[in-house]
């Protein structure tokens, strides 16, 4: 596989394509690419974006991406302004399947379902790459945004796959406002859909999970009462006062989505406080008026279900970061593969914070030291291309099978 990576930070959307588009190609020394893979800030008009790679990239060539926060190549680590990355994909000894999804509004587990069915069978296949729009309402200023889960759209997806096959991927998510995304998906462009690749051939792929979240204290609480993403009881107790107890204050509230704490889902019956992948955090989006409860981005708690409280800490991220990449280097590395391309995606809470006198900890980091930059640097050392985003909730092989994560970042080096 043959590969180029290009960036743009344009307000004309339709230039923005170009630029990106022209920048890839001219990176990648080859013409026609077999894939592309395209990411654009929610600021930018996605049809014009879409327009403006076509016209530089032709009509034929399938685009998979959509919307991002922010991108990541190996030059840049942009969420301000109008960013978009775009990746072209020459195969040789390897290829790729697609499928899409829609109705993921009405069902998520038939969105599943149907992606599953409509892939062909594989016997090479060694990575499923999934996106989905993160977003199902968008909310207002008075309502809460509502998600779409990634739990039955992956039980969907994993209960009718031909055979089992690592998954990787994304909720996508392009602004912190939790505006409506939109989806590349071959030659449309669709709202409300989950779509996948099918890595095969000549091909395996190394997964890493970045976390950074660690437990309070060793103890759990079980949800008592709950609807949807509203959390209202621990314990039989008022979630958010019993948050307020174990943090120590109600510090943990200035900032929404809430910065400093998480919930993590212990990954089995007996985890260890010190292994961060023990755990699948849940970020908390914020609070409902009048204390009533706590606001979860992602949907998939249940009454009965026990939690424990997590802290998250930016420079536990990094270091997560780093050992976690040098790991999968260094298997790769084992097993004498050669790395074709690097995907990163991170969760978008995991950017610096832009306003620095909203901090409250001398670790929180600056523009700089994010965790991606751990990965941008390790992966250059390394001379692998790199595309990343910034979404909702990250996908990943944990404890298992593969899991929705929060607060996370997923590195998939596909090599060969």
């Amino acid at each position: 596989m043959k590969v180029g990576i290009g960036y743009s930070n344009c307000e004309n959307a339709f230039n923005a394509g170009k630029q990106a588009a022209l920048n890839a190609i001219t990176q990648a020394a080859f013409g026609n690419a077999d894939l592309v893979l395209a990411f654009c800030s929610g600021a930018l008009d996605h049809q014009a974006f879409y327009r403006g790679l076509r016209a530089v990239l032709g009509q034929d060539v399938n685009i998979f991406g959509g919307s991002a926060i922010g991108v990541i190549t190996n030059q840049n680590l942009s969420y301000q302004g109008y960013p978009a990355a775009v990746a072209v994909l020459k195969f040789e000894d390897n290829y790729c399947q697609m499928a899409v999804a829609t109705g993921l509004f009405n069902s998520p587990f038939n969105a599943g379902e149907q992606l599953a069915q409509a892939l062909p069978n594989m016997p090479d296949a060694s990575l499923l790459l999934l996106l989905y729009d993160s977003v199902k309402f968008s909310g207002s200023e008075n309502v809460a945004p509502v998600m779409n889960p990634s739990a039955p759209l992956l039980r969907g997806l994993e209960l009718n796959l031909a055979a089992p096959l690592p998954v990787a991927g994304a909720g996508l998510l392009g602004d912190h406002g939790f505006s409506h995304t939109l989806q590349f998906c071959g030659k449309s462009i669709a709202q409300q859909s989950a779509s996948a690749l099918v890595f095969g051939g000549n091909m395996s792929s190394y997964i890493g999970v970045m976390h950074g979240c660690q437990p309070l204290s060793s103890q759990r609480y079980t949800i008592t009462g709950i609807f949807g993403q509203f959390l209202y009881s621990l314990d039989g107790k008022p979630a958010v006062e019993v948050i307020d107890q174990a943090f120590g204050g109600r510090n943990w509230r200035s900032r929404s989505p809430v910065s400093h704490l998480c919930l993590g889902i212990p990954a089995n019956s007996a985890p260890d406080l010190n292994k961060e992948n023990d755990y699948s955090n849940r970020l908390i989006s914020g609070v409902l008026p009048n204390d009533e409860g706590i606001i979860l981005f992602e949907p998939d708690m249940h009454e009965g279900m026990e939690i424990q409280l997590m802290r998250r800490s930016p420079a536990l991220s990094r270091a997560s970061a780093r050992t976690s990449t040098e790991a999968l280097l260094q298997q790769m590395k084992q097993d004498g593969r050669q790395p074709l391309i690097a995907i990163y995606m991170d969760c978008a809470g995991r950017i610096a914070q832009l306003d620095p006198a909203a901090a409250t900890g001398a670790e929180w980091p600056a523009a700089g030291q994010e965790d991606a930059r751990e990965v941008q640097s390790l992966l250059n050392e390394a001379r692998i291309p790199l595309l990343g985003f910034y979404c909702g909730v990250e996908i990943a092989p944990q404890a298992g099978k593969s899991r929705g994560l929060d607060w996370s970042g997923v590195l998939i080096i596909l090599a060969r």
